[in-house]
């Protein structure tokens, strides 16, 4: 199972240990050290059982090569359900490797690396639920099923990143489990929730300098796709797709069992959220859930009709002092937030699309900057500035949404003194003319696009030119017409 070579330090290396040699008398240990040195980058090892792979990956300095193949989460032991890579400078192979993870069958991330300096290639990971089932559409039956469906990872992600300067490559996961589902982020995201809460998210990176290479994730639970909280920095996601689910909200209202969460929250969102933390509390502690009441009190505006709501959270996702990051290549589709990075520190979206999410499809921190991206507003903005942060560069193509749904704009353009380019997809012109609202100061947009511009009241000493019409209620705001998108003017 193992292959090693021997191999001589380089030639200065060994001038070296020649020479320490000679000072001390160590002549003959100079061939045994080059062999050790050899030996421990050279080390190779063949695995054919998650029991062999669990134990390698423990190690360090080594090829580890697992054989393609059928596996089970379940062959390893309760307690042990789980591949702890915390070894370093390892390259762990998993090409042709499918392992199915029954849900419930482990309560926390079955994959962790934190280690350092590690390639973890290849896999596919796929949730299963004991019965079969692939895709929820009875929500109903399925939050009521806590036991074998609806049951997550205490909020925790498939798989986590801890050490630093590691890299995720070509690596597949299908996020099933969790609860509620079904209903996105109606009865609340945190301890703040109503009806208690278990996620079970896609990737979490808390190291520095990791890298998300060619992975794809179909997050089919609520939580995250690809996340970043502290203490990660330097993160590059790359080449990544993640895909969610949406449900239309008028959905919810065709749930009438008295113990569907739409009846029991007479098919409001709650403005006051009570007992999730207890609930969360007691499950950690393996007693009993004891649901929370909710009085006609704690209720609040009704659930909105035609609209879509995401059932997962974010695409890509930075949280508070999650460092810097780089997306590039990305895809995104049908999550809460596409890419939602205006928490990083720093941030770079670089030829990426972000489509049909459920918030916003993009926003960025202040200084961020996209480039050669695209996306559209079919369920929410294409970017919501959101918090309002100010000096972004972004070059964004909208993307026509003929499958549009809710009353949200285009964009609103939120902060001050951005340097914004829309460019147009090529085709016919969009017949449903959504605007592009602009509300901050000292920005510079180009429009190429048929949708027309809003500058309110409270925008002023922007610099416009717009192919689509504009509107100006702001003040010492200077607007330019283009007569066709390639058109170069920029001068009134």
């Amino acid at each position: 199972m193992f292959e090693s070579s021997c191999e001589m330090p380089s030639p200065w290396g060994l001038a070296k240990l020649r020479g320490l040699a000679k000072l001390r008398g160590l002549t003959a240990v100079i061939m045994s050290i080059g062999c050790s040195l050899g030996l421990q980058a050279q080390t190779k090892l063949a695995v054919s059982t998650l029991s062999e792979l669990r134990d390698a990956v423990q190690k360090s300095n080594q090829t580890i090569v697992m054989a393609p193949g059928r596996y089970m989460l379940t062959d390893l032991p309760v307690g042990h359900r789980d591949v702890p890579c915390s070894g370093s400078h390892n390259t762990i192979d998993l090409s042709d490797v499918y392992v199915t993870v029954p849900v419930g069958t482990t309560r926390r991330s079955y994959i962790t690396i934190s280690g350092d300096h590690n390639l973890f290639r290849g896999g596919v990971f796929e949730d299963v639920y004991p019965n079969g089932l692939k895709e929820v559409t009875d929500f109903s039956a399925y939050n009521q099923n806590r036991s074998t469906l609806a049951k997550g990872l205490s909020g925790s992600a498939v798989l986590s990143v801890t050490g630093d300067n590691n890299t995720v490559a070509d690596t597949k996961l299908t996020v099933r489990g969790s609860f509620p589902y079904g209903y996105g982020s109606i009865y609340g995201i945190g301890a703040d929730n109503v009806y208690g809460l278990d996620k079970r998210c896609g990737i979490l990176v808390k190291g520095k300098q990791n890298i998300i290479d060619g992975c794809e994730i179909q997050q089919q639970a609520f939580g995250h796709g690809i996340y970043m909280q502290r203490p990660a920095d330097e993160t590059v996601v790359r080449n990544c797709l993640v895909e969610g689910v949406m449900r239309p909200s008028n959905d919810l209202y065709l749930e009438t069992d008295p113990r569907d969460l739409p009846v029991r929250s007479d098919y409001r969102i709650p403005e006051t959220r009570r007992g999730g933390r207890n609930g969360s509390r007691n499950r950690r502690r393996g007693r009993p859930e004891r649901e929370p009441e909710t009085t006609p009190a704690d209720l609040g505006t009704p659930i909105p009709r035609d609209t879509m709501i995401p059932l997962s959270e974010d695409g890509i996702r930075v949280y508070t002092d999650g460092g810097s990051v780089t997306v590039e290549n990305c895809t995104v589709k049908k999550m809460r937030g596409g890419i939602r990075l205006y928490l990083a520190s720093r941030a770079t979206v670089i030829n990426s699309t972000a489509v049909d999410c459920g918030a916003t499809n993009f926003n960025m921190p202040k200084n961020g900057k996209v480039i050669g991206s695209a996306g559209n507003f079919a369920y929410a903005p294409l970017s919501d500035f959101r918090l309002s942060k100010s000096n972004q560069d972004i070059e964004l193509t909208i993307m026509p949404s003929p499958h549009l749904v809710g009353p949200h704009h285009v964009a609103d353009i939120l902060g001050n003194n951005h340097n914004i380019v829309f460019h147009r997809t090529e085709g016919p012109l969009d017949a449903n003319l959504r605007p592009i609202v602009v509300v901050g100061s000292g920005s510079t947009i180009r429009n190429e696009t048929e949708y027309p511009v809003i500058l309110q009241a409270t925008a002023s000493a922007n610099s416009v030119v717009s192919y689509g019409p504009v509107t100006d209620l702001g003040s010492d705001n200077k607007v330019v017409r283009i007569d066709h998108p390639g058109d170069n003017s920029t001068q009134p």
